[in-house]
């Protein structure tokens, strides 16, 4: 996957704060990536205007020729990235609850659809947590269910983190 990319999409949703993003910069350069406003972004402090060190995190993916994802795309790759990171074992049911949000993706795929869902049904880990106490058969079917809608996500060939040309522009 495109390590410009990632980024892009991760600062998208909120992954990769904009005074984060000096140090994700000179992440990329020390991958190998280059270009004049990537090593601006990589400069720059992490006090300074966000929205000129978001600019230049837009401009940096373009001069390496990545098209920056829209929203929903970026989303669609939160959903992707959880879903993967879910099936193997490197976030928890809850943990993937707790990263993603009603109303979300409105672009979503069936699959995509179908995993949000699940990982909403409860409005909030106090709730999750409630499901468990009281209801602990229905907390274990609600995180048998978020498993086999991850790993259907996770098989599905329409990925955005595909680094396919039809997905970066």
């Amino acid at each position: 996957m495109d390590p410009a990319f990632t980024l892009a999409w991760q600062h998208a949703v909120g992954h990769v704060l904009p005074e984060d993003l000096p140090m994700a910069a000179a992440e990329l350069l020390a991958e190998g990536l280059d270009s004049p406003a990537l090593r601006d972004l990589a400069g720059r402090s992490r006090n300074e205007d966000t929205a000129e060190l978001d600019a230049l995190l837009h401009r940096a993916v373009a001069e390496l020729g990545v098209a920056a994802p829209d929203h929903g795309t970026a989303e669609r790759c939160l959903l992707h990235h959880l879903s993967a990171r879910l099936v193997y074992g490197d976030l928890t049911p809850r943990e993937v609850a707790a990263r993603v949000w009603h109303g979300m993706a409105e672009t979503a795929t069936e699959p995509e659809a179908r995993f949000l869902a699940v990982a909403t049904e409860e409005c909030c880990s106090c709730c999750l947590d409630s499901l468990d106490i009281h209801h602990p058969e229905a907390f274990r079917s609600w995180e048998a269910r978020l498993g086999a809608s991850a790993a259907l996500l996770v098989s599905a060939d329409d990925n955005p983190l595909n680094p396919e040309p039809s997905h970066r522009g």
